[in-house]
């Protein structure tokens, strides 16, 4: 599923009403006539496959090599095949009516990053393409790209995005003081396109921009391996097949891990395929905050606000139906456990341990949901006995003997328990919060993978992943990690999934197992009507879905092992210029590719406590519920003995 293009969804604004007219007009507009997919798609020449024919103007030279570079040799002829605003089409704005309306109105002042293509496409458009002397020429494109997609001028958009692989591939900006590779992402969009649209009847072959050192913080180092590919008619796509060659390397119970032959990699329960369908779960009453001693990891599993003698959010809560902040007689209590069941959730995400076995036991054995077992390892200073202006220092003896004993504990409570489905260690410490492990990663690492070890030996049925934030220092961690079996990944990478360069570049450098441990999109964005918004919420997360299945065992790199949504429930501690937990902020906190380009911490639930009056109990549920329920985990896929899984059994796996 992808979103709603302003083409097609609802106006309900007068900024909506205002683009509605001007997409209207584009029609007429000089910068985009006869540019729709299918008027571009029928004129293109008869000769060639190839959006643009980049061989009849130019030459490639140095292909597959750092010294890659497109030398053009016919100007006029490319700029007029591309099209306007394609490099090295700059588009002529002097004569467009459109463009001159929105210099007029001043509609195209500010800063370049109030322009998003997601929010209002058209002055995303006339925006960038202006910006004639942009220094970053990659990123323009890629921006003008964005919007002609958002636009749903398609074919122009391939073009675009290719335009960025052929001219800027090694087009790089930063964001959180990470380097952003423009021209990987730009492929990665291609390959998307191309996915989406079979009746073009083309693909990309052999393309490919591959960055070494680029998984570290800095751009200097970087050397690249540069191919914008061939195109050629497109052959049947390739079918879901189930992998052979199958060898388990963890098996405890009904539950094996098991490796293919082709490095492919999958969780099999009673012999059948068996993704992780993941949600994290923090049911923190409203008012209550870690600042005031509150510990959302673990005190929700001993709660019984209303002393009933049964846990609050798994047993008590109830489904405000109609939206009016009460439970009425005909909306019994249901409990989130019988929820999180009957959305088609197979796996919850703990964080750090587990404060109620019995609990835990009832979620495993009643509701058919594994637990993913975690110990923080120092994230915001858990476990190592650091002081939070501190930091956890993972050079520092005693504080690492701290960690490992609470690593030691974590396994020693719950090894014998069947709700465990495997170890994770830390929660994307790499990015620094509360410890030093983003100044030190190769320290760190070794540390967590001394840990790995002292987990297997613990308990050698079942494996151990370790958490990072997206592939920051991806190369350090296969080198420095190899007693971890699975690489869990926070991943937070837009509406249409990680990206297939996300995926390739793990399945040939870190070659095993990957999780996706959380994956989110706030239900509030500032842009959009509160309906909308959540609309918006529900699409990103589908296809965010979508694009880790279609990465599972048989089919693409086979690396994938499943996700995890964030989160169950908002939660309203999180954010705001004093964290008041009584308040359900609507402060943007840090960037990212969200709708309007902010995350909202407190409102990623996929589930909300209502005006919050009858917190810990109340949920409304969001679209998002129904469009997982409905759609992409309807058929169930549990640890129950009675759930289907999709596919028979095999008769024998090679063990």
């Amino acid at each position: 599923m992808v979103l709603k293009g302003p083409m097609t969804r609802p106006f309900r604004t007068g900024r909506a009403a205002l683009l509605s007219c001007l997409l209207l007009r584009l029609t007429s507009s000089p910068l985009l006539a006869n540019s729709t997919p299918g008027e571009a798609h029928a004129s293109r020449a008869s000769e060639s496959v190839a959006p643009v024919d980049y061989s009849a103007y130019g030459s490639f030279e140095n292909l597959g090599t750092p010294r890659y570079r497109y030398v053009i040799r016919d100007r006029a002829g490319l700029a007029e095949e591309a099209g306007p605003g394609i490099f090295p089409n700059d588009g002529d704005l002097s004569n467009d009516a459109t463009y001159k309306q929105l210099l007029s109105e001043h509609r195209l002042d500010g800063p370049l990053d109030k322009f998003r293509p997601e929010v209002d496409p058209v002055l995303s458009y006339y925006k960038w393409v202006s910006q004639k002397g942009a220094q970053n020429q990659g990123l323009r494109l890629y921006n003008i790209a964005r919007s002609l997609e958002e636009m749903g001028r398609l074919w122009q958009a391939l073009k675009a995005y290719h335009a960025v692989v052929v001219h800027f591939p090694k087009s790089v900006t930063w964001q959180d003081g990470s380097p952003w590779y423009v021209g990987v992402s730009a492929l990665d969009a291609v390959y998307r396109l191309l996915e989406e649209h079979p009746e073009w009847k083309i693909s990309l072959v052999d393309a490919k921009i591959r960055v070494k050192n680029g998984y570290d913080k800095k751009a200097t180092n970087d050397a690249f391996e540069i191919n914008p590919g061939e195109w050629a008619d497109r052959l049947a796509g390739a079918k879901r097949v189930a992998p052979d060659n199958l060898h388990t390397t963890f098996e405890r119970g009904n539950v094996r891990f098991v490796r293919a032959g082709d490095g492919e990699w999958q969780i099999r329960v009673n012999g059948r395929p068996f993704l992780i369908r993941g949600i994290s779960y923090f049911p923190t009453p409203v008012g209550r905050s870690p600042d005031w001693g509150y510990k959302p990891h673990s005190d929700w599993m001993t709660s019984d606000e209303n002393r009933n003698q049964q846990i609050d959010g798994p047993y008590d809560s109830f489904v405000d139906a109609n939206g009016n902040n009460k439970q009425d007689a005909d909306e019994p209590a249901v409990g989130d456990f019988r929820l999180m069941e009957e959305l088609g959730i197979n796996t919850l995400r703990l964080y750090h341990h587990g404060a109620n076995k019995e609990l835990l036991r009832d979620l495993s054995e009643k509701h058919g949901i594994k637990v993913l077992m975690g110990d923080l390892v120092g994230a915001y200073t858990v476990g190592s006995g650091a002081a939070w202006e501190d930091g956890t220092d993972y050079n520092d003896a005693t504080q690492r003997e701290k960690m490992r004993a609470s690593v030691r504990q974590m396994v020693m409570d719950n090894k014998n328990e069947a709700y465990v489905l495997m170890w994770v260690l830390g929660n994307e410490n790499n990015f620094g919060h509360g410890n030093n492990a983003r100044k030190d990663p190769q320290t760190y690492y070794r540390f967590i993978n001394s840990l790995a070890r002292m987990v297997h030996s613990l308990d050698p049925s079942r494996p151990v992943a370790m958490c990072n934030g997206d592939i920051e220092f991806l190369d350090i961690i296969t080198r420095e990690c190899p007693d971890v079996d699975v690489l869990a990944i926070n991943a937070y990478r837009g509406k249409y999934g990680m990206g297939e360069s996300f995926w390739t570049s793990l399945k040939e450098i870190w070659k095993r197992p990957v999780l996706i441990s959380e994956f989110g999109c706030p239900a509030y964005n500032g842009e959009q009507s509160a309906e909308d918004a959540e609309n918006t919420q529900s699409a990103y997360l589908v296809a965010n879905w979508k694009d880790i299945e279609s990465h599972a065992a048989g089919s693409k790199t086979g690396n994938a092992l499943g996700g995890v949504l964030f989160e169950f429930v908002d939660e309203w501690w999180k954010a705001g210029p004093k964290y008041d937990a009584s308040i359900q902020d609507k402060t943007p906190q840090t960037k990212g590719p969200f709708h309007g380009g902010w995350i909202y911490e407190e409102w990623l639930g996929i589930t909300t406590q209502g005006d919050g009056d009858k917190s810990p109990f109340l949920r409304r549920l969001r679209p998002v519920y129904g469009a997982f329920q409905h759609g992409p985990w309807h058929e169930p896929m549990n640890f129950l003995p009675s759930a289907r899984a999709g596919t028979k059994p095999e008769a024998a796996d090679a063990n």
